[in-house]
């Protein structure tokens, strides 16, 4: 329509954000639960908030976030740009805790330090306050609509928030820890299928952008059953991979560490890491003690140049066509990695998820959620239809994919040994305890004890 009488009209913004809660912090920033009123109407946001940045950060801050609201996908979370708020007009006592060399200077990222992550609010609240309503008693303020031509006054400090839709869900980093607790592994199909979709994700991002922060904190699974990929806000486009050092080491591919070029096949690498977390409850890089940002960036290198034992030889449940792609995706030479991440998804899904017919699907991981938060008691019959892949070879539906040592190969169980004060060797430790008092690990806790207590 070349008469539309509307083109190139603008206004500004009538939105009230009130920030209801924090979600999480770290050396990137701090997470928020946000309200929006859209003139009445109400809806739940995400920011993530930015410490002030100079100017060189800002114009990067924005460049990744001009791409990073670009990805629309089902298995992303939508980011939607940019809202500011001079740090003058927040409460004093914030400005007061934050402290204005700490909003000069953004805390460095340490290994130890835990990125911003998702409330899991279906697994830590109790069922009756799932439905709860927005939580009252909040001064509503109105977020200024900053122009970006405007030029600031020097001491005109503000924060930066990247505002992200609000997703009702897991994290798949507390999913796991709420596993562990209950001494089990997500049934290996649907951890699967998680990565698959993840796959997906970075397949369509890689376009543009490289995550290199893929981490089970980043990974969200809706309350639909729908994986979501987060937080591009370290993201990379594609040309300019390899400028910003951050994240955690732990799931970092080698080149990323070295701080070389890296492109999507650094992705890759660090998906296969958090796969071979979920088979094995192992983490194959995070350094066993606390230390400081080069201390564990050398640790992880020294892990990395150690052979990787492979999931089938860790665990006696998982195929060896399924352990050969998680192999691959860890190769330490990029060039021998899968070269996208659609090689990896169609090889999950024709080697293993579907290899037998029926697999995962979104309304599966739906009725695992479902049944996992009502402690696999009184499973609806409906959602035990969505999973009868989980079929064992009595054909029962075998939802509970149990740790116990007789799970692990004679391999694995050495591997975990090396490995004290992980989830894996204390649930193992603690299991053993009162039936093998003289087992390797028992001793190996009783003589930790001990030299804790001396």
């Amino acid at each position: 329509m070349d008469d539309f009488p509307l083109r190139g009209f603008s206004f500004p913004s009538s939105s009230i954000y009130t920030i209801v809660e924090e979600l999480g912090r770290g050396g990137m920033g701090v997470v928020y639960l946000v309200e929006k009123n859209c003139e009445g109407v109400l809806d739940y946001a995400v920011f993530k908030g930015f410490r002030t940045l100079d100017e060189e950060q800002e114009a990067r801050l924005r460049n990744e976030a001009n791409i990073a609201t670009f990805l629309r996908h089902e298995n992303i979370v939508k980011t939607y740009g940019l809202e500011a708020c001079k740090l003058a007009d927040m409460p004093q006592e914030f400005r007061k805790a934050l402290g204005a060399e700490e909003m000069r200077h953004p805390v460095p990222a340490t290994g130890e330090v835990t990125l911003p992550k998702f409330h899991l609010r279906r697994l830590v609240a109790p069922l009756k306050d799932r439905h709860t309503r927005r939580t009252p008693g909040f001064t509503p303020a109105r977020m200024p609509n900053p122009k970006t031509n405007k030029i600031e006054a020097p001491d005109s400090r503000k924060l930066l928030f990247m505002v992200m839709d609000y997703v009702d869900g897991a994290d798949l980093a507390m999913f796991m820890r709420h596993h562990m607790k209950l001494h089990m592994l997500m049934p290996a199909p649907l951890s699967m299928f998680v990565i698959g979709r993840m796959a997906r994700a970075l397949q369509y991002a890689h376009q543009w952008i490289v995550h290199k922060d893929v981490t089970p904190g980043n990974i969200l699974i809706s309350n639909e059953g729908v994986p979501k990929l987060a937080d591009f806000g370290i993201a990379s486009p594609t040309w300019a991979a390899g400028e910003e050092f951050a994240g955690k080491v732990h799931y970092m591919a080698p080149e990323q560490l070295a701080r070389g070029r890296v492109d999507g096949r650094a992705d890759i690498f660090s998906l296969g890491c958090v796969a071979y977390e979920l088979l094995t409850g192992v983490n194959l890089f995070k350094p066993l003690s606390r230390g400081a940002w080069s201390e564990n960036v050398k640790w992880v290198k020294s892990a990395q140049a150690r052979p990787i034992v492979p999931p089938h030889k860790f665990m006696h449940d998982i195929p060896e066509s399924l352990s050969n792609i998680v192999m691959k995706m860890l190769s330490m030479d990029p060039e021998r990695r899968y070269q996208r991440m659609m090689e990896i998804d169609m090889d999950l899904e024709k080697q293993y998820l579907h290899a037998a017919g029926f697999g995962p699907t979104n309304g599966s991981m739906s009725a695992y959620l479902r049944i996992f938060e009502a402690g696999f008691s009184n499973a609806d019959q409906d959602d035990l239809r969505q999973l009868t892949f989980l079929r064992n070879e009595q054909r029962r539906i075998s939802l509970q994919r149990r740790i116990t040592a007789q799970a692990y190969t004679k391999e694995g169980i050495e591997q975990i040994q090396m490995r004290k004060k992980t989830p894996i060797y204390n649930i193992l430790a603690r299991q053993e305890s009162g039936t093998r008092p003289t087992s390797k690990i028992k001793k190996a806790a009783e003589e930790e004890a001990e030299q804790a207590a001396d």
